[in-house]
């Protein structure tokens, strides 16, 4: 072998040598980065890609969270889908609504959309943007739940004059109790020292998610009769319309009242209202 091909093999070991050992410092360096937690993205991720639930009670506040990292220089958005409406960039709002605000967290990278006073109209699906190219994207399914009232009995009640009534309400479906629930007759509010002695209750069953208000007059009068309406703080109103009836008076009342219908038929409708005071009180 001659001198010159024996250097040119020499410098080709050379190279694929050195090449072999900066390969390998790679990556051990590489892997040392890992070992030792210090790895991060370079660029901007998001720590959800699924759909997220959050459920919220009609009249409270709600909160869409998004976590994002890495961003450099990105912006971070929020939009409402069933419009496209871009809500908020960063910090700046984009919507005529000031119940709508973003918050940041840099310690865990966590944009946050606050929504207050919910409606049942803010149900539905947001989505969470990183101005990337392609874009960076994670949707929240906002559930808002809308308690319901309901009366106990009849919507319009006939009681005997003395007889002790109680007229109850019931919320049902709510995620938290109501805060109060008011009484009204009329148009007045029932206090709890008001001057006719009625008393006011509230009682919440955790298992079935419903509270139950009730409203006692221990002696009914006539000038009771009249709209009793229950009002909690989540959720509509109802309205009892409360007739209150002297026994020996309604009878020959309505007789008077249908004595041009003929005999037959005044027997009849008395007969009827003192069946109905009868089971309604």
């Amino acid at each position: 072998m001659t001198l010159e091909v024996g250097q040119i093999l020499m410098a080709v070991a050379l190279f694929f040598s050195t090449d072999a050992i900066r390969i390998d410092t790679t990556s051990h360096s590489h892997q040392s980065r890992r070992n030792t937690g210090t790895e991060v993205f370079s660029s901007p991720f998001l720590a959800e890609h699924r759909v997220t639930n959050i459920t919220t009670q009609i009249g409270t506040h709600a909160y869409l969270p998004c976590k994002a990292r890495q961003l450099a220089n990105k912006s971070v958005s929020w939009v409402r889908v069933r419009d496209d409406h871009i809500l908020t960039v960063d910090r700046t709002v984009f919507i005529a609504d000031d119940r709508f605000q973003s918050f940041f967290v840099e310690s865990t990278g966590m944009w946050t959309l606050q929504l207050k006073y919910v409606q049942a109209r803010d149900a539905g699906l947001y989505e969470c943007q990183v101005s990337t190219e392609p874009k960076l994207s994670a949707r929240v399914h906002l559930h808002v739940v809308v308690p319901r009232t309901e009366l106990i009995g009849e919507s319009n009640r006939y009681v005997k004059a003395g007889s002790r009534v109680i007229i109850r309400c019931v919320v049902r479906g709510a995620l938290e109790p109501p805060s109060y629930v008011f009484w009204y007759f009329g148009l007045e509010q029932i206090f709890t020292d008001n001057r006719h002695g009625w008393i006011m209750q509230t009682e919440s069953e955790s298992d079935t998610h419903s509270t139950i208000a009730s409203l006692i007059i221990p002696s009914a009068r006539k000038r009771d009769t009249g709209n009793y309406t229950c009002n909690p703080s989540n959720s509509d109103a109802v309205t009892v319309l409360l007739h209150v009836i002297n026994a020996e008076y309604s009878a020959s009342a309505v007789t008077s009242a249908a004595s041009g219908h003929g005999s037959v038929q005044s027997e009849i409708v008395a007969i009827i209202v003192a069946v109905l005071v009868h089971f309604q009180t």
